[in-house]
């Protein structure tokens, strides 16, 4: 009773109405100090949410592109939860979002097309860094998948993959737009062809038999290991089976015969390996005209 009558007397009422509404007098000192402690939160935040990233995500690539969406995204809490701190009508919160949104809409549409592409990489995978992909008319490695940019080295096809020393950047967004090729995403293995010309006089069976055996000497490996990775894809998505035995095509080519091999082989070493063969059948083979090595399937 003696206690109640203490805390209903007028002035201790004020006084300890005042200790908890705020600490500080100025209500300017309190908003910042407040605005400190969402600083503080999302530090914490970000601390947790990297450390969750790297357990969760052993490929090297993907938390570091995970990493960089996530910082933007706790960039916007960050962003609305200090507008609620110092706007206090909820009303005028989603007023001023809505013209910050509309603004940057219009202002940045492809920089946020951009980062939605940035987000749809990450969840979907498209391609990673350290991935050959082609993508509106430049074949590369991809080197880095930034916020905004993804990071190309530019290859050479024609000399076996070689870099070109020419470092391309192509923005996010154009994923919503193009098609791409990724060589690399499923197979380690990849179609590779060359051609040669004979003349009609030549001995085309015989030049067949010699062809196929050069390529099945140095491909029977891969030919295997094609066959696994397709049967594994296949039991993923739709994919038809089909050989990957090394296939030799005749045309007539002018007044000469083209002769056609396609086969399969690594990716990493297709040049390699193209050269290889071309040497051996170059010394069985009498009457060859012409060994075009550009062309690829």
């Amino acid at each position: 009773m003696i206690l109640a009558e203490i805390v209903a007397s007028v002035n201790v009422a004020q006084h300890l109405t005042l200790i908890i509404e705020s600490p500080f007098q100025n209500p300017i000192v309190e908003k910042v100090f407040e605005t400190v402690i969402i600083a503080i939160f999302i530090l914490v935040l970000y601390t947790a949410g990297v450390y969750l990233i790297v357990r969760k995500m052993p490929d090297e690539a993907s938390r570091f592109t995970a990493v960089r969406i996530f910082i933007v995204l706790l960039l916007a809490l960050g962003l609305l939860l200090g507008l609620m701190e110092w706007v206090q009508d909820p009303g005028q919160i989603v007023l001023v979002l809505g013209i910050i949104w509309a603004a940057l809409v219009v202002a940045l549409r492809d920089l946020i097309q951009n980062v939605v592409g940035s987000l749809t990489l990450l969840i979907t995978r498209m391609y990673r860094i350290g991935d050959r992909i082609q993508i509106k008319g430049v074949y590369g490695i991809v080197m880095d998948i930034g916020i905004f940019r993804t990071t190309l080295m530019q290859l050479d096809k024609e000399s076996g993959d070689h870099p070109r020393g020419e470092i391309i950047t192509i923005p996010n967004g154009v994923l919503f737009r193009e098609m791409i090729t990724n060589t690399s995403r499923d197979l380690s293995v990849t179609g590779d062809e060359i051609r040669i010309t004979l003349p009609f006089s030549a001995d085309l069976q015989n030049a067949r038999k010699l062809v196929l055996e050069v390529v099945n000497k140095h491909t029977c490996e891969i030919q295997q290991q094609a066959a696994k990775e397709i049967e594994i894809l296949g039991d993923k998505k739709y994919l038809p089976a089909y050989g990957t035995q090394p296939t030799v095509y005749l045309h007539i080519d002018e007044y000469q015969v083209l002769m056609v091999v396609k086969y399969f082989t690594e990716s990493d070493r297709r040049s390699e390996i193209k050269g290889r063969i071309v040497e051996e059948i170059s010394g069985l083979i009498p009457g060859i005209t012409k060994i075009d090595q550009e062309g690829t399937g």
